[in-house]
């Protein structure tokens, strides 16, 4: 292997380790969020540290993306190298995106890159889709199962990030609840929210340790 691709190799762990390490931390903030008696003071706070950490596997997600692509050309998967830098300039946009969105909390523009966000989500399921169908039909096996897996895999992710917005999104209406004096209402959605929330997370962690485990051993 070239020292470029063993480069990519260690920018691809390192994303994986700011990946999980950061989503770890996501998931105990929000169930310190989700603790029965705190005032909404203190769970918005919280809140706002756990959307200061979830930025990290947000932009390691983006990140792998395109570190990936660059491994299995220069493995010697059939990509086109050309398709290969517009994922690179994709996930480069993307992840300015993201940061705009972070750092420009409610304001009117972030309201449609939000949307655009969400488009971009359903765009890459079905690229990812569309890629691993692809590749399973070239003749030959030219491309080994393994590989095609792990785009299954990475399309699992995607879907299973999307249904983990939804359930963070549901905080708004339990906080709303709590702050209008409907104690038993706001605990009992933020505890619905934190059970579904925390499935999701297991599922993610699963999928993310199945795609590394496809790309470090290639079983088959």
């Amino acid at each position: 292997m070239s020292d470029s691709y063993q480069w990519l190799r260690f920018a691809h762990v390192l994303l994986f380790a700011y990946w999980l390490g950061a989503d770890l931390g996501v998931f105990l903030a929000g169930g310190v969020m989700s603790r029965p008696g705190l005032p909404v003071p203190e769970r918005n706070r919280i809140r706002a540290l756990l959307m200061d950490i979830d930025l990290a596997p947000r932009i390691a997600l983006l990140g792998i993306l395109p570190v990936g692509f660059q491994m299995a050309l220069q493995w010697g998967a059939p990509l086109p190298p050309v398709a290969v830098a517009v994922t690179w300039g994709l996930a480069l946009a993307w992840i300015v995106m993201a940061l705009v969105i972070h750092f420009g909390h409610a304001r009117a523009p972030v309201a449609r890159l939000l949307r655009i966000d969400l488009a971009c989500r359903v765009a890459l399921l079905a690229g990812f889709s569309g890629l691993a169908w692809r590749q399973w039909q070239l003749p030959g096996h030219a491309v080994p199962d393994w590989l095609i897996l792990k785009l299954v895999v990475v399309a699992a992710i995607v879907v299973d990030g999307m249904v983990l917005r939804v359930y963070s999104g549901q905080w708004r209406l339990a906080i709303e609840r709590l702050s209008a004096g409907d104690v038993a209402g706001g605990e009992r959605l933020l505890g619905v929210r934190r059970r579904k929330a925390a499935t999701a997370a297991l599922v993610m962690w699963a999928l993310v340790a199945l795609a590394a485990f496809l790309g470090a051993v290639k079983p088959f």
